[in-house]
């Protein structure tokens, strides 16, 4: 047999979809087919260029893909393969696949990313380096290889979804209708065997390991592997703290050295840091710990007080029985900030009343409150109303007028005025 022409990726529309993927584009077919139905003989090329591939189990998408496959017979040789991937970065491949069914499909692949830039959606941003191989039967083959990730961020959501749950299901007497679906929907019979990529990757990531949220701000760095296969990954080692940060109102903490980031057997980072402080003879920790879907932040101390007594010493250096109904207000939403329950935030709620972009309220160290209240006029026009103090009322007026230049100004109830020009930038 002999083919020649364009096929668009179309027609494998289905079962790419059973494996999660959806390709989109044109590839230009000359190939001669001979032998048999057992052992194959496939001589001529496949390519493509622009294509685009979505695999949605894991969240990836590479566009612009360009690829040349030469058939010799007896292989499928990987000439050029390359794209760009969605969230930033290419990716290349080259390397041969056995095209015998009695060979299991041997390949022997060697695949390169530079500077590509993963996102899983929910917590992890990752720009990774580094060159990996996939060799054996295609069915069992192994991944193996050393990334080095330029810079991770992982992100502490700062509220937890309410009414999103797993739900488990399980069939029991299942109409065939419903075991038919199960089987298009990829379920496996007993006995039924799958693919299993095995996986043996070492991860280098010396520095530039983010994690952000609920007032956490800190950088760690280290070394994992993973192990077991792409179905069930085992995960070891970890990252140790750099330097790190939890701010909670107008107090600011230091994460000690001893602080990790470790995987629970899975690809879900596992927090374990420590933050102590001291208040007159008491010494307040702060840990974080667990999951970083949903880590636990707990307070103690030494003398051991109530955790309420804690966090009064902690932020405001005094008793929960001296504390204003201002001071409690502010306790009460730092608790709700740290439990990822900002919906139920007082000064959440009020700032949605008001309808302004930002509401602030502080107090001081003799219980004096001052409040502010900020909204953007437009995109480059933010106002602020403060009151409080010994100023008194006051409005600010912010002008950014472009390449990190801001003007200032600024009038008090009291006739005094002030105006300055800011210069800001990211780096």
């Amino acid at each position: 047999m002999h083919f020649t022409g364009n096929l668009p990726f179309a027609v494998l529309g289905a079962p790419l979809a059973q494996q999660g993927l959806v390709v989109d584009g044109v590839a230009t077919v000359n190939l001669q087919i001979g032998g048999t139905a057992a052992a194959p003989v496939i001589n001529g090329t496949v390519s493509t260029n622009g294509a685009k591939l979505v695999d949605v189990r894991r969240n990836l998408a590479v566009n612009n893909l360009a690829a040349t496959v030469t058939f010799n017979g007896s292989q499928a040789v990987i000439s050029r393969l390359s794209g760009n991937l969605g969230g930033g970065g290419t990716i290349s491949a080259s390397g041969t696949i056995g095209i015998q069914p009695a060979g299991g499909f041997p390949a022997d692949i060697s695949i390169r990313l530079d500077k590509a830039v993963y996102v899983d959606g929910t917590l992890v941003v990752s720009t990774v380096n580094g060159t990996v191989g996939l060799r054996g039967p295609i069915a069992s083959a192994t991944l193996s290889g050393k990334l080095l990730l330029d810079k991770t961020s992982i992100t502490v959501p700062e509220k937890l979804p309410t009414s999103l749950r797993e739900i488990d299901i399980r069939h029991k007497n299942a109409p065939r209708a419903v075991l038919a679906q199960m089987r298009n929907n990829g379920e496996r019979k007993p006995g039924e065997k799958s693919s299993v990529i095995t996986l043996d990757l070492e991860i280098d990531a010396p520095s530039h390991i983010f994690v952000r949220g609920r007032g956490i701000d800190a950088e760690l760095g280290g070394q994992v592997t993973i192990r077991g296969t792409a179905a069930a990954p085992i995960v070891t080692g970890g990252f140790t703290m750099r330097r790190g940060r939890l701010t909670i109102l107008n107090r600011r903490l230091d994460f000690s050295d001893k602080s990790r980031i470790t995987f629970a057997g899975d690809l879900t980072p596992a927090l374990d840091m420590e933050a102590t402080s001291s208040s007159g003879t008491t010494t307040l920790t702060v840990d974080v710990a667990g999951l970083a879907t949903d880590p636990a932040i707990t307070f103690s101390s030494s003398p051991e007080l109530p955790q309420d007594e804690v966090l009064a010493q902690l932020i405001f250096g005094q008793s929960m029985s001296k504390l204003s109904p201002v001071q409690i207000a502010q306790l009460a939403d730092a608790v709700s900030q740290l439990a990822g329950n900002r919906s139920t935030s007082l000064f959440e709620g009020l700032r949605n009343q008001l309808g302004v972009d930002d509401f602030d309220v502080s107090t001081d160290s003799k219980g004096q409150t001052s409040v502010s209240v900020g909204r953007y006029l437009n995109d480059r026009t933010y106002f602020e109303l403060q009151q409080g103090g010994s100023a008194g009322a006051k409005a600010v007026i912010n002008l950014d007028v472009g390449r990190g230049v801001k003007l200032r100004g600024g009038a008090g109830g009291n006739g005094e005025g002030e105006a300055g020009i800011v210069y800001e930038r990211e780096y």
